[in-house]
């Protein structure tokens, strides 16, 4: 794809408390999935317990994109923390149905 036409990722982070919104913008691939994991690790490493992913601006998500949003989910939940996947577009919400993960993660 020509470099005019891609969609980079880009993410917003808003922080009340020990809660860490992020609000996600173009495509998860594995170009992209490292800027999300290491937003994630920064806003945990800040004191974030909850994540909440705002998703409605996702326009594609590979398998790397949705093993970080898998490996995030597990890694808050096991420190007691929770990962909300909040407005995913109908597109990620289509992969997320068939893939069977809507019934594992959190979506609002």
């Amino acid at each position: 794809m020509p470099p005019e036409l891609e969609q980079p990722l880009t993410i917003e982070v808003h922080r009340e408390g020990d809660e860490a919104t992020l609000t996600l913008s173009g495509e998860l691939d594995p170009h992209t999935a490292p800027t999300l994991v290491d937003q994630l690790d920064a806003v945990r490493a800040d004191g974030a317990t909850s994540v909440v992913l705002v998703l409605s601006g996702l326009t594609f998500v590979d398998s790397s994109g949705l093993r970080v949003l898998i490996a995030a989910d597990r890694s808050l939940s096991e420190a007691g923390g929770r990962l909300v996947l909040r407005s995913p577009s109908d597109t990620v919400r289509r992969l997320l149905e068939i893939t069977g993960l809507d019934g594992h993660l959190t979506t609002d």
